[in-house]
């Protein structure tokens, strides 16, 4: 057996490897002769690159270094600011709720059915509203004092509303809730047909297609996209609203068990569905404090 190399002139310093171009071949000859055996396929040798590439990968982790540390900081320095709003709570991002499998399931029936208990424990008509960002005075205070029914897997002849919503005689607000990749076209199609339903009762109706992130998909006229990053921060709000009811006389620890309850299911939604951490987490630790940043900034404003 006889083995062929190719001769390279190497650079100083520390080479990667490159597998362009085959340098050695292997096969039978007499001694002192160099065969190639073409039937046999090629071996490659490392081709060295410039050592200038090496140095310019150490320069990229040293800033990626840099940036995560500052990213740290800044997740810490809002989660001191946030365990304080949330006192004698603390902020859900401090919890791993990925550990838990009920809270780690992404079935929609559980994040529907948990927030259909949340709107059935705020009761306020006026406050469910404001959750789903109505802003109209004059709709706030025209279903202010109506009767809060919360219907979950409503059936109707077109399929099955996630979440329906009645204030008393004046409003419906139909909820369509989404917790991972769906089919688009099929999506438009089932919320055609519960829009060509809302059209035909006789109250005014809202509808609010509730996801992750809806991408380039177009909802109908008559639905509202509604993120659950917008959702969760809201509900993060009602959270402190109750933890200060839960402090005035008389005291009232429902409010704060409550005010848990609630901040349970931000935990799911901003671990499991935004992919956020309280944890230094590569490629998330930014996007988390910015996330903690500016709902402190809201709360505060």
């Amino acid at each position: 057996m006889v083995l062929a190399v190719g001769s390279q002139d190497r650079p100083q310093g520390r080479i990667i490897t490159s597998w362009s171009a085959p340098e050695v071949r292997v096969g039978p000859g007499p001694k002192g002769q160099n065969m190639v055996d073409e039937s046999v396929p090629a071996c490659r040798v490392a081709s060295p690159l410039a050592v200038d590439c090496w140095q310019a990968a150490d320069e990229l982790l040293r800033v990626a270094r840099a940036a995560d540390d500052s990213a740290w900081d800044a997740l810490k320095e809002s989660l001191d600011i946030s365990n304080l709003a949330f006192g004698p709570l603390a902020d859900p991002l401090t919890v791993d709720f990925g550990v838990h499998r009920w809270l780690f399931s992404k079935r929609e029936e559980a994040y529907s059915d948990w927030l259909g208990w949340i709107l059935e424990q705020i009761g306020d008509s006026g406050q469910v509203l404001k959750l789903f960002g109505v802003r109209d005075e004059n709709l706030l205070r025209e279903c202010a004092s109506e009767e809060l029914i919360i219907s979950r897997e409503f059936t109707i002849p077109h399929g099955r509303l996630d979440l329906l919503i009645k204030f008393g005689e004046r409003l419906l607000l139909i909820v369509e809730i989404k917790t991972k990749s769906f089919d688009k076209d099929a999506v438009l199609e089932e919320l055609n047909r519960f829009a060509q339903w809302a059209q035909k009762q006789p109250r005014a109706t809202r509808c609010y297609f509730v996801a992750v992130e809806s991408g380039d998909f177009v909802c109908p006229a008559s639905f509202e996209p509604l993120s659950w990053s917008e959702l969760a921060p809201r509900m993060r709000q009602q959270a402190c609203d109750w933890i200060q009811a839960s402090k005035r006389q008389p005291l009232n620890g429902s409010d704060l068990v409550r005010a848990a309850m609630i901040l349970a299911f931000c935990g799911a939604i901003e671990q499991n569905l935004l992919k956020l951490s309280g944890k230094r987490v590569v490629f998330r630790t930014l996007s988390s404090a910015e996330y903690l940043k500016e709902w402190s900034r809201k709360r505060e404003g």
